[in-house]
């Protein structure tokens, strides 16, 4: 298994930076918010906080703090999957209630947070739309991946670093033995100011395909390559925003 970036995938007036080498103990990654109809003349609401720890100790709490109507309280995240590099992935749920938030993590008797700079992150709000809101570290994220009738399809979340930028894959049918590049088109817009990229790319008969995702812009390439891992697409088990299998 490849993993990116690497020296001979990267260009050398670039710098390298990847999603995955989190150098604090606790990284906001990514806020979902979605709400849709339900058929009754309401709506239903669906959202979530992913946070990435480093795993300090095995006791330990995990949550975001959030600005819930007046005032501000605790939303206890739950331990999702252990990630390389001695990382964890939590998740809590959210409200259609949240404004500012910021994420928090106690262990071994201290508390670190991951406040945006000082700027505390915003919520995305959605009312009949689906919202992403991706950390201060997390500049490309992807959003979701489908392999069907021989045509990969994915979209990619960027944050609008400049107006010229190259958003694309790095993927393998055949287990890296052939690798090839595509680029993305940009799509919309959504409420929190993220990009959607999309494309599909014809894969023949292909049942798997395995990819990387990069983002070039001002100068400098971003990575989401799944924390070293790569994402793995099948006809039978599609991408979405959030996963990280």
């Amino acid at each position: 298994m490849a993993t990116f970036p690497s020296p001979n995938h990267c260009h050398e007036n670039l710098t390298v930076q990847e999603v995955s080498i989190v150098t604090t103990p606790v990284e906001f990654a990514l806020a979902l918010s979605n709400s849709y109809p339900t058929g009754t003349g309401s709506y239903g609401y669906n959202g979530s906080f992913n946070i990435v720890v480093q795993n300090l100790a095995y006791e330990k709490q995990v949550s975001i703090w959030a600005q819930l109507g007046s005032g501000w309280e605790d939303i206890p995240a739950n331990y999702i999957q252990s990630l390389p590099g001695n990382l964890e992935l939590w998740s809590a749920p959210a409200s259609d209630s949240e404004g500012e938030f910021v994420a928090k993590y106690t262990v071994n008797g201290a508390t670190y947070w991951d406040n945006n700079g000082w700027a505390n992150y915003i919520f995305p709000r959605a009312y009949d739309e689906f919202s992403a809101l991706p950390g201060a570290d997390y500049n490309v994220v992807l959003g979701n991946a489908t392999l069907a009738s021989g045509t990969l399809h994915v979209d990619i979340g960027v944050k609008n670093l400049a107006y010229d930028k190259i958003v694309g894959i790095v993927f393998t049918t055949d287990d890296w033995h052939s690798v090839q590049t595509v680029y993305a088109n940009y799509s919309h817009t959504m409420s929190s100011g993220l990009q959607v990229w999309q494309m599909d790319v014809s894969v023949g008969s292909a049942t798997e395909a395995e990819f990387a995702i990069f983002y070039q812009v001002s100068g400098s390439e971003y990575w989401d390559n799944n924390f070293w891992r790569n994402y793995r697409v099948t006809s039978a088990d599609p991408q979405q925003w959030g996963e990280a299998p």
